[in-house]
């Protein structure tokens, strides 16, 4: 039975872990980094891993780095701020699959997406399928409870365009079902409304995976080609039949354009260091991600993979953010 290592180990490739895991000096002349902005709000994963790896990366410079957080219009606002500030390093953006997905969903975007560029992945987590407990036992079940009676099953998701809302939009299409999208304000909203009984799916981190050990909910599968190594037992929606359903949550750091590439690089080289510190994998776990580092080619090219895919899921659904 194959677990999800293979393709970790392909958007992982040239990571080393440096077990001695001191926290990494900084040279005086590096970049003093100011802030990370994460266009979210506080307490979701993008918000905790932003602050870890800001407390990271402030290990190895004098400044203090402010973890900073702007949320509204989907990240947008938060990502204008980042498109609009100076081209210096020290002022990065925590993005995720929105700063991939917002251009084709926001029509008055408050910036140019050219304004922005991919520096480093740092993070990923595949997504679940989650189910009331009282609802389904398996896929079967819930493919059956949808067809019985079209748009009565309810997905949750933290926002129109996120991960979760655009991984239950793909898995509708694919079997061709009719459900209802829930979308609120954040992954806390979302999961409360979730265990309360209130909508009856959700696609989410590995993190929920403590809720179904209480019997709250039940995971169904795993939106990912290959099986979790945290979760052997849980079969993947390939495996079930449902073709090519794979999502997840990632982020990585982005700049303004224009950023020096002798900057880029040395931004690249403290990313590297942070995500590889155990303190940063360990911490990941818990949260239900995977800390990884992509260097900037390897990240641009999934980037603009994730645009591709996911764009044309957002004008058949006809998605979109006001």
């Amino acid at each position: 039975m194959r677990v999800w290592k293979t393709w970790l180990a392909a958007a992982a490739s040239g990571l080393l872990f440096n077990l001695a895991g001191a926290a990494w000096a900084a040279p005086p002349d590096a970049t003093q980094i100011e802030r990370i902005v994460i266009p979210y709000s506080v307490g979701g994963i993008t918000d905790l891993y932003g602050r870890l790896l800001a407390e990271q990366l402030q290990a190895g410079q004098k400044l203090p780095i402010l973890a900073d957080n702007r949320p509204g219009g989907g990240g947008a606002i938060g990502t204008a701020f980042v498109a609009k500030s100076k081209p210096d390093g020290r002022t990065l953006l925590l993005g995720s699959v929105g700063t991939a997905t917002n251009p084709a969903m926001i029509k008055a975007l408050p910036y140019a997406p050219r304004d922005i560029v991919p520096v480093a992945q740092v993070a990923i987590s595949p997504l679940i399928l989650y189910v009331r407990a009282d609802l389904a036992k398996d896929l079967d079940q819930l493919v059956a409870y949808a067809r019985q009676s079209p748009g009565k099953l309810t997905f949750a998701n933290s926002g129109v365009g996120s991960s979760p809302n655009l991984a239950a939009a793909l898995f509708a299409r694919q079997l061709g079902l009719q459900v209802t999208h829930v979308s609120y304000r954040g992954t806390s909203a979302a999961i409360n409304d979730f265990l309360g009984g209130q909508v009856d799916a959700y696609f989410d981190t590995l993190q929920a995976m403590t809720h179904v050990r209480t019997g709250r909910i039940r995971a169904i599968a795993v939106a990912a080609p290959e099986r979790l190594a945290d979760a052997p037992d849980l079969p993947t929606l390939d495996e079930l039949g449902v073709r090519d359903v794979h999502a997840s949550s990632w982020w990585g750091i982005f700049v303004p354009a224009g950023t020096p590439l002798v900057v880029m690089r040395e931004l690249q080289a403290r990313l590297r260091k942070a995500v590889e510190n155990p303190v940063v994998q360990e911490q990941a776990r818990k949260m239900g991600a995977v800390a990884i580092y992509r260097d900037q080619p390897a990240f641009q090219a999934f980037f603009d993979s994730e645009i591709r895919r996911w764009n044309a899921i957002i004008a058949a659904e006809h998605l979109s953010i006001e």
